[in-house]
């Protein structure tokens, strides 16, 4: 100790000295002092405990995942390496005679009401779990830039930091060029594919982290003057590089060159206060034509470069299907989301519950020709603004007008010799925000593991390169408060760290009562409105068991598939989609016959997400097939409201439950509007296309509307018109016996009695039912041609395989002349 008090008494005599030079402005405290000591004890304690979290912060996550989960594994290991700053801040506060000093961020009072109203938002969204799940995501790089505003990190710390980032976006690119060129180091994943597109799971993943991480290693390539170093971060550079390119993101295409414009501009302007333009030009001309040289001739004489040119074309690419499109329209869906709720919004994380309301219809049609389901607004602007109102917005845009404000103010002082180090890469910090600013126009990177940490976290950093190179004082506390900020800010890291422990997961329930283990409430533990390690680690095991049980299902093993849901459920619960699949489970478990535990399942689902058009329809679908009609009808006409795409396969639905409800007008009307809303497709009718099979088969959905209509004008005795329906149906199901049986009994009731004979003839019955039905209509034809012993025949043999038809005979317009002349 003595000896840092030492150098610090010849560094402020250095500096005075300096000052007095005119070398540079600005006061020189006790803090900024300490800062070249702490550089001169590289192998410090102090460096080390000061470092750690922060390297294994930028280090471990983005190489980081558990078994088959790329998401909130990387989340936990994030959350454990910021837990090491306690221990770090607590050393501080000692080793500085019990006083703690504080870097007061330009952003903090922002940050700080954005976090809030996101938080606070969860009471009024429909769904406070989605805003809890994107808090655990979120709240890592919250915490980072909390703490590296405590800890008063030097230059070198800084730099060891910003170098390992470097680092690690190196092996994410190279893992994915590796991947690029067929070579895939991991094993399957678990539905046998070769392993994911980098450490990230996806490439848009990935290519979204390394938008930030490039920057920086771009900066450290321009600015080190270690040969051995300056050549590690120009490969470093070159491999990044070449991976965003490869692997053919838009978005990361976007913020790459939003990126490489902004950064020769900046470098330009820097240059200028050095040197004349012209000897700015003279170099600059000549690399800047050869750059372009080369890249015309990749793109236009290179296989890649032509299939990246084709990439490109999709950005004016239009109709369903357009990634352009779908995006276009999953806007135009958040900017009626925004109307419907422009002040507070919808609550964080519950955009993915309200699109599917007010998703167009086109949208919905063109997301099922890349079979994917917009959830997201693609444009992390307007998801902000949809989810937390006008309000979480303003308070968004602010936090990024400071950060452009503080990069202008290193931008000014960058012109110093003294400060060229730190502007460089405050510049790499600043550009990695300003690129993920880009791309996220097109896609939600602050949403996903790699970007959504990295970002806070870099914003908290550059909060620290703006002081040092602006030489603001750090507030530093008096002894008795500086106890109360150390105590009251670890234990916010520590607890915000680890959240609540839950030994046993999430209790599925509380009581029994209903089907077995899942018929309970659902109540609020602590561990599930919480953030931290053990939050994202319950969503990470949940996840995994998640994953195994569908994988185990497509295989319709049953029962393991049931045991990994019901384990998904102890750690996410209540989980939509684990209740939707556990209902289908348990439908192919009973040979498809419906029960119980299948409805009160789907209920469930539909409590989390009532605009979840699909699994509405499907249960109206049930309750009709169980003779609660109106319920069902009910059902499958609200799933119109928010799964649009499939109106024409809803209204013949409800076209042939009116039928079984005898409303034959109903009937009638439904199945014509199913008929006509097939034509009503913005795919048929403006881009003339075939609405593809996975949103509906047309031809199904035509029988079913044409057979509700035809069978209804039967039951009216319009003959003619049922006639022309049921040919229709017939011609799209030329075996379905329904059908042939109907059509054979209004060919009688019309006197076609040949026509008749002959469809009935072709039938070959199932089963008793419509064996009996061919018997029954072959004794109505009989009695209506007036040959009564063969009436008779068929009649005795329809009743003798379904008694109940004797019944029906009575009513029969032919056969009940015979019945009571022959009882007579």
């Amino acid at each position: 100790m003595k000896g840092d008090q030492g150098k610090v008494k010849s560094l402020q005599k250095r500096a005075v000295e300096k000052e007095k030079k005119g070398d540079f402005k600005g006061a020189i405290d006790k803090k900024s002092v300490s800062a070249e000591v702490a550089q001169e004890n590289f192998f410090s304690l102090t460096f080390f405990l000061k470092v750690l979290p922060f390297v294994l912060f930028v280090s471990v996550p983005p190489l980081f995942k558990y078994e088959i989960e790329f998401v909130w594994s990387k989340i936990s290991v994030a959350y454990l390496s910021i837990l090491l700053s306690v221990p770090a801040l607590i050393y501080l506060y000692f080793k500085n005679d019990r006083k703690i000093s504080f870097n007061f961020p330009h952003t903090l009072i922002p940050v700080s009401a954005f976090i809030i109203w996101g938080i606070v938002s969860a009471f009024w969204a429909y769904n406070p779990y989605k805003t809890q799940n994107l808090a655990v995501m979120i709240a890592p790089g919250i915490l980072s830039y909390l703490a590296l505003q405590f800890l008063s990190l030097s230059e070198r710390e800084l730099k060891v930091i910003a170098i390992f980032t470097s680092f690690t976006s190196s092996v994410v690119s190279g893992y994915g060029i590796l991947q690029l060129l067929g070579v895939f180091p991991m094993p399957p994943d678990q539905y046998g594919n070769p392993n994911p597109i980098t450490t990230f799971g996806l490439s848009n993943f990935a290519v979204e982290y390394l938008l930030l991480a490039f920057p920086l290693t771009v900066a450290f390539a321009i600015v080190e003057k270690n040969p051995i170093l300056k050549t590690i971060f120009i490969i470093s550079s070159a491999i990044t590089f070449g991976y965003i390119v490869g692997a053919k993101n838009r978005a990361g295409w976007v913020g790459t060159i939003v990126f490489l414009i902004t950064l020769t501009m900046i470098l330009l302007l820097h240059f200028s206060r050095k040197a004349d333009w012209r000897k700015i030009l003279k170099y600059f001309i000549p690399s800047f034509s050869a750059s372009v040289v080369i890249i015309v001739l990749l793109l236009f004489y290179t296989d890649y470069g032509r299939s990246i040119i084709e990439r490109f074309k999709t950005f004016v690419e239009l109709g369903p299907g357009s990634s352009v499109s779908t995006r276009v329209l999953a806007w135009s869906g958040g900017i009626e989301m925004i109307k419907q709720n422009p002040v507070i919004g919808v609550g964080g994380g519950n955009f993915e519950i309200f699109s599917w309301r007010y998703a167009p219809r086109l949208l919905d049609e063109a997301t099922m020709y890349t079979n994917t389901r917009v959830d997201k607004a693609h444009n992390e602007y307007l998801q902000i603004f949809a989810d937390l109102g006008i309000i979480g917005f303003a308070l968004f845009i602010s936090i990024i007008f400071l950060v452009f404000k503080m990069y202008l103010e290193i931008f000014n002082a960058g012109g110093k010799k003294e400060n060229e180090e730190f502007f460089f890469v405050s510049t790499g910090l600043f550009l990695g925000i300003f690129s993920t600013l880009a791309g996220a126009s097109f896609n939600f990177s602050l949403q996903w593991p790699g970007s959504v940490i990295m970002f806070w976290f870099y914003i908290g950093f550059i909060e620290l390169f703006h002081s040092r190179i602006r030489g603001e004082e750090y507030i530093e506390f008096d002894t008795h408060t500086s106890k109360w900020v150390t105590a009251g800010v670890s234990l916010l890291i520590f607890a915000g760290s680890l959240g609540f422990p839950c030994i046993n997961g999430i209790p599925v329930c509380q009581g029994k009562k209903g089907f077995d283990k899942l018929s309970c409430d659902i109540r609020r533990f602590p561990c599930r409105a919480s953030i931290g390690f053990f939050a994202s680690r319950n969503l990470m095991l949940a996840e995994i068991y998640y994953r195994i049980a569908q994988w185990q299902k497509r295989f319709r093993n049953f029962d393991v598939a049931e045991k990994y849901y019901l384990a998904s459920l102890q750690f996410d619960n209540p989980a939509e989609r684990t209740y939707y699949d556990l209902a289908y489970l348990y439908l192919g478990k009973n040979g498809g016959m419906l029960n119980p535990r299948t409805l009160a399942l789907l209920e469930e689902t539909l409590k989390y997400v009532p605009y979840f058009g699909k699994g509405r329809r499907e249960l109206g679908r049930m309750y009709i097939q169980l003779g609660q009609i109106d319920k069902g009808i009910e059902y499958v006409m609200s799933s119109t409201y928010s799964n649009p795409a499939n109106i024409p396969e809803a209204y013949a639905i409800v076209a042939n439950a009116y039928y079984m409800k005898g409303d034959y007008a109903k009937a009638i009307e439904y199945g014509q509007r199913a008929i006509a809303e097939i034509e009503n497709s913005p795919s048929v009718k403006d881009y003339k296309l075939k609405i593809p099979e996975r949103i509906f088969d047309e031809n199904e959905v035509r029988f079913l509307a044409l057979s509700a209509i035809g069978l209804s004008y039967a039951q009216l005795k319009d003959y003619e018109k049922a006639k022309g329906f049921l040919e229709a149906a017939k011609s799209i199901r030329p075996q379905d016996t329904r059908i042939l049986v109907n059509l054979s009994t209004v060919y009688i009731n019309l006197g076609k009695f040949d026509l008749a004979e002959s469809i009935l003839n072709s039938i070959e019955p199932q089963d008793y039912k419509e064996k009996g039905a061919k018997f029954f209509n072959l004794a109505s034809l009989y009695a209506a041609k007036g040959d009564k012993d063969k009436a008779m025949e068929y009649l005795s043999l329809a009743t003798e395989v379904d008694p109940s038809l004797i019944d029906r005979a009575y009513r029969d317009k032919f056969l009940k002349s015979i019945l009571f002349d022959k009882e007579m």
